[in-house]
């Protein structure tokens, strides 16, 4: 009688275990499922407002195209007319300025990645240019819509095949956009680490063509996990 009381404690502590086990399993999965969610709805939250690199996420990203803010040719540059540049509105189809855009719209968050057209090269002896008309266009903008939570990303680097860009032109101009979030109380994303290969310049697979500056649809997967992994510091400047 005995020894049948112990195997019976024995059958019952192995399924209880089992059962925890499996409780565990499944909770477990739930909460990878949750924080899977929550990234998403994150990253369907953020607006982009940037020059050609950002544009090519219309065709080589999953995000709808009202999220992405870009001009008719494509091209933004960081220049002394970066108020007056108009992007087509999402919502209308109609070329309007940046501010005018934000200002309707009303964007809860817009990630900001600009320089590669014109900035980078041309201010790369003249960063304290480069670093005034970047904080003309974020004044238009937090003057159009103050609630926007922006978000700076960093210039992505280019590969071996850039004639005239450089990495070290972008790192010093990065480091100026890294200063601006700090002195703003910004967000600051830095992708270099994501992209770029142990030379520092951008990984091969991540090239999408022979300039050394276009990305493919794999480079925009880790620019947006990136940000997806940064969701919790990002809303602490809420």
């Amino acid at each position: 009688m005995r020894f049948n009381r112990i195997l019976l404690f024995v059958v019952v502590f192995s399924l209880l275990g089992a059962f925890a086990h499996e409780c565990s399993k499944a909770k477990a999965a739930e909460s990878e499922h949750a924080e899977a969610k929550s990234e998403e709805n994150f990253i369907d939250s953020l607006t982009f407002l940037g020059d050609s690199i950002t544009a090519h996420m219309q065709q080589r990203s999953p995000l709808r195209a009202e999220q992405i803010w870009a001009t008719q040719s494509r091209y933004l540059n960081l220049d002394s007319r970066i108020t007056y540049a108009k992007i087509v509105a999402p919502d209308t189809g109609a070329e309007e300025t940046i501010a005018t855009v934000a200002k309707r719209l009303r964007p809860s968050y817009l990630v900001i990645t600009l320089g590669i057209d014109y900035g980078v090269y041309y201010y790369r002896n003249d960063l304290q240019t480069f670093r005034h008309y970047y904080e003309k266009l974020l004044s238009a903008i937090l003057e159009a819509s103050p609630d926007t939570v922006l978000i700076l990303q960093s210039i992505f680097p280019v590969g071996r095949g850039s004639a005239v860009i450089t990495n070290d032109m972008i790192q010093n101009a990065n480091a100026v956009i890294s200063d601006i979030a700090a002195a703003r109380g910004l967000a600051f994303v830095d992708q270099t680490a994501v992209l770029a290969d142990s030379d520092g310049y951008l990984r091969q697979e991540y090239c999408y063509s022979s300039d050394g500056i276009h990305l493919t649809a794999k480079a925009y997967d880790a620019i947006l996990a990136k940000l997806a992994s940064m969701e919790k510091e990002i809303k602490e400047k809420l």
